[in-house]
């Protein structure tokens, strides 16, 4: 039974606050703790049941870091919303499913680095989305490597290793492959490669992907879009599935296919009308 709900709006966004406390008062209404960020305990036993979140996908990859392995609903105040999928006139609706236990937990992998510079070993932490070496103003050589195995070296601005989650991110900006929920793999992608063998690859998530910057140029460490260490030549980036998962809440009003084919206007004829029903979570318009 759900009892305790924690609760964490978008700073920078007064909409957000203001709903959260709209938000709130439904839940104490219905004799349900609402628990503000402050008060969320992480770790192991947190003391909340899921993490409300008013925000965009930035903010739902902080929730996430910041309390692993709590379930959360994302209430979109960004501008594409992948992860927070619940369009905001859809709160109540939403929410009142969630306490109905009519829902499903999404469950994702995530990415676990650390950082080989000679006899050492560094843990980088883990990432929701992606894993990325890029370069600075000059090309870098990005040698990688599958389960001990040479696969080729990229000169290139770089190189991605993402989650499905993260493939609709930096992945697919970057000619990568758009991954469905489900997918037991990871994606590496090279960025504005100058090989002649550039196709992205899909590597089976349990595999050990080792990522090694062959030159001497410039370049940094990333994760989730947040830089982590400066590179230096012959470092090796060891990639690993992440001990943690993303948990994310999907209720009947929200898709991820009719998200990825509305928020990118994905298709290639836009008046078309499905023949078949259409499933619950899309809009034909």
């Amino acid at each position: 039974m759900t009892d305790r709900i924690g609760i964490v709006p978008a700073f920078s966004k007064p909409e957000a606050k203001e709903l959260a406390g709209t938000i709130t008062t439904y839940l104490e209404s219905r004799d349900i703790r609402a628990v503000p960020e402050k008060e969320i305990v992480a770790g192991a036993t947190p003391n909340v049941d899921a993490i409300v979140v008013l925000g965009g996908d930035g903010l739902m990859m902080r929730m996430a870091n910041s309390f692993p392995d709590v379930p959360l609903i994302g209430i979109n105040f960004g501008k594409v919303g992948f992860l927070a999928l619940v369009e905001q006139a859809d709160w109540k609706q939403a929410l009142d499913l969630f306490l109905a236990g009519d829902y499903q937990l999404d469950e994702s992998s995530t990415l676990q680095s650390s950082l080989i510079r000679g006899d050492q070993e560094d843990d980088q932490g883990w990432a929701i989305n992606d894993v990325v070496i890029r370069s600075g103003n000059r090309m870098i050589e990005v040698e990688v490597y599958v389960d001990g195995v040479f696969v080729n070296q990229y000169p290139s601005d770089g190189l991605i290793v993402s989650t499905p989650r993260g493939s609709t991110a930096y992945c697919m900006a970057a000619g990568g492959p758009v991954l469905a929920p489900g997918v037991k793999g990871f994606a590496v992608v090279p960025i504005s490669s100058h090989s002649p063998i550039r196709t992205p690859m899909i590597i089976a998530e349990h595999a050990v992907i080792e990522l090694v910057s062959a030159n001497a140029h410039p370049a940094s460490l990333i994760l989730d879009g947040q830089l982590t260490n400066h590179l230096r030549q012959n470092d090796l980036i060891r990639i690993t599935k992440g001990e943690h998962t993303f948990k994310l809440v999907r209720v009947s009003t929200t898709s991820f296919y009719a998200a990825f084919r509305e928020k990118f206007n994905f298709q290639t004829r836009p008046n078309a009308v499905p023949s078949r029903m259409v499933q619950p979570g899309t809009d034909t318009r």
